[in-house]
């Protein structure tokens, strides 16, 4: 019982340990070019844990992910936000078309909005994965990630809803304060775990 709950401790300190950097390097990265960079270095720390590295160095080896995938994950968060703002503002010009055209205009879009949340939960673990002893190449990310997108539905559900719900229930159950502790480290730790079980 006591070894449950030192286990249990051990891995509270990790996951706010893991939350506390992921604030502090995007903040580091002015939040929109820190944001992808952190993501995907707390999402390699996650992913070497459920590899059995539980003694990692997080914050060392955060910032050490941090500079290796900062080009990389930057053009893909960037490219991201800018397809899905040129998608929204077409669905929000289209609005005041005639029905006809609005309607030839809202069906792509809509396909292309769905096709994004499909692969925008595998971009930046893709984007670790090392082709031939180097990062993989822009082109390559987003093709994979949709591949593996569309092609595992039931994993690309286990990689979105955690990281949808968790801050739900946090809000709901009246705990909005624990979302700086623990609000991105649970799903990134949830996404490692499934991406651990699909890719041994």
């Amino acid at each position: 019982m006591l070894t449950r709950f030192d286990g249990a401790l051990h891995w509270v300190v990790r996951l706010v340990w893991l939350n506390t950097c992921w604030i502090g390097l995007t903040a580091a990265g002015g939040i929109v070019l820190g944001l992808g960079p952190a993501t995907f270095a707390a999402l390699e720390v996650a992913q070497r844990w459920m590899h059995g590295e539980r003694d990692l160095a997080v914050g060392r080896t955060m910032w050490q992910q941090f500079r290796r995938g900062w080009r990389l994950t930057n053009a893909v968060t960037l490219l991201v936000l800018a397809l899905c703002g040129s998608l929204a503002a077409t669905w929000w010009l289209s609005r005041g078309l005639p029905p006809l055209p609005a309607a030839l205009t809202q069906g792509p879009v809509l396909l292309a909005l769905l096709l994004m949340v499909a692969l925008m939960p595998h971009l930046l673990w893709i984007a670790g994965r090392d082709v031939d002893g180097a990062p993989p190449r822009l082109a390559v990310v987003f093709t994979a990630a949709l591949a593996i997108g569309v092609g595992r539905p039931l994993l690309t559900l286990s990689l979105l809803i955690p990281l949808i719900a968790w801050p739900l229930v946090l809000i709901a159950s009246g705990w909005p304060g624990l979302l700086p502790v623990c609000g991105i480290s649970v799903p990134l730790v949830a996404a490692a775990w499934c991406l651990r079980r699909t890719f041994p």
